[in-house]
């Protein structure tokens, strides 16, 4: 028999939330009235969770979480219940997806659940690193400030994202700048001058004559070009979700020229950031390592943190493992190994990850004045290339005739 949740109001205007099953809607609001309730909202349960796991389970934007455990915190602090905290976010909340899934913890913990075990129970639209904090809050009785700090965990990451993505606006618009301008010159420009050559009968020089393949080429076989390219990207994208592709794209990421650097300073910081936050929580070391390799999203770390927990289990420090493991900078184990030694680690890693939050803006910088002459000198070669192709035959032809 479906199920359906409904939102109504009794003869005080107190609005009450729940399920209900019936044999269909119609029969579910005659229910209602029977009981003496004016129905405001009605949904059907399974309607509703087939729509937040469309190609999965919902995945939220960091932004989102930010915003949503910015508020459980506020509410929590000002002696408002965790239901009734709920409540409030699933009518407050704008994102769709969001709000169906609060929805539904809402009325899970209104049956009993605890808050940890009703996120955890929504096919993974909450991150692991996200639950296991709640855990241990509930756990601990300091859930407000677990929200606070994994909202603070959130906001830095969002601007952390933020700034690399402005940071690479630019050179993506010049690159794009670029294929345009030299797309326009070989298809549109280049067979112009090829009849005018054509009918005077120059010899062409070499670099004219490969400019001359390439644009006949993109004119005549544009429809391999476009399919190929098309081709090469599905391939990509089907190879780095490959746990061999992953492994080997998140490998290279760290090692590339330029944007390498950038990208071990945006780890560091994520690493040493994310396992403060946890072990503040109260999570144990081990299960923070656990957390943690998930929350970097990037397989090579992953499997280094697995390695790093299994020599921590063996009696290993965490400074001496990660050391081993050579995938972080020196300064990261050094400040861990103070850490480990004044009893106060996960204070040291919140500030070893402040430092790391200013080397990766320092890398950020530096990429993008970096990237940026190398695209303009890049463009500038490529269209001068082109352009001295085209002129310089006209000039032979025009010296002859002289």
């Amino acid at each position: 028999m479906p199920e359906f949740r409904y939102l109504v109001a009794d003869s005080s205007g107190q609005t009450i939330r729940g399920t209900i099953q019936a044999e269909n809607e119609s029969i579910c609001r005659q229910i209602i009235s029977k009981r003496g309730l004016y129905c405001l909202e009605l949904t059907q349960a399974n309607l509703a969770s087939k729509s937040l796991s469309f190609g999965g389970a919902a995945k939220f934007k960091v932004a989102d979480l930010n915003i949503f455990c910015r508020q459980f915190s506020t509410m929590l602090s000002s002696g408002i219940s965790i239901v009734k905290c709920l409540d409030i976010l699933a009518e407050q909340t704008e994102n769709p997806k969001l709000k169906a899934v609060v929805k539904n913890v809402y009325e899970e913990v209104q049956k009993g659940r605890a808050l940890s075990s009703a996120m955890k129970a929504q096919e993974g639209a909450f991150p692991d690193v996200l639950i296991s904090m709640v855990e241990s809050g509930e756990m601990s009785g300091n859930l407000d400030v677990v929200f606070v700090k994994i909202a603070a965990h959130y906001e830095k990451d969002q601007k952390t994202a933020n700034k690399v993505k402005s940071a690479m606006v630019y050179p993506i618009v010049l690159g794009c700048l670029t294929v345009g301008v030299v797309t326009i010159l070989l298809v549109f420009v280049m067979p112009t001058f090829l009849n005018m050559f054509k009918q005077l009968g120059a010899e062409l020089p070499m670099m004219t004559k490969v400019l001359l393949a390439i644009s006949n080429f993109l004119t005549g076989y544009w429809y391999i070009v476009i399919g190929g390219t098309i081709t090469i990207g599905i391939a990509w994208n089907q190879y780095i979700k490959t746990e061999s592709g992953r492994m080997n794209w998140d490998t290279r990421k760290l090692k590339l020229p330029i944007v390498g650097k950038m990208n071990v300073a945006i780890g560091s910081a994520r690493f040493s950031r994310t396992l403060s936050t946890v072990m503040q929580s109260g999570i144990p070391l081990l299960r923070a390592l656990d957390v943690t390799a998930k929350v970097l999203n990037n397989k090579f770390y992953e499997k280094h943190l697995m390695t790093i927990k299994e020599d921590i289990r063996k009696g290993s420090p965490l400074s001496a493992s990660i050391k081993k493991a050579e995938i972080f900078p020196s300064m990261l184990y050094s400040m861990i190994s103070i850490g480990e030694e004044s009893g106060t680690l996960d204070t040291v890693l919140e500030k070893t990850a402040n430092f790391f939050d200013e080397e990766a803006d320092n890398k950020i910088s530096k990429t993008v004045s970096m990237l940026e002459p190398l695209m303009i000198v890049l463009m500038a070669g490529i269209v001068g290339f082109i352009i001295i192709a085209i002129i310089t035959p006209v000039y032979s032809m025009m010296n002859a005739i002289k």
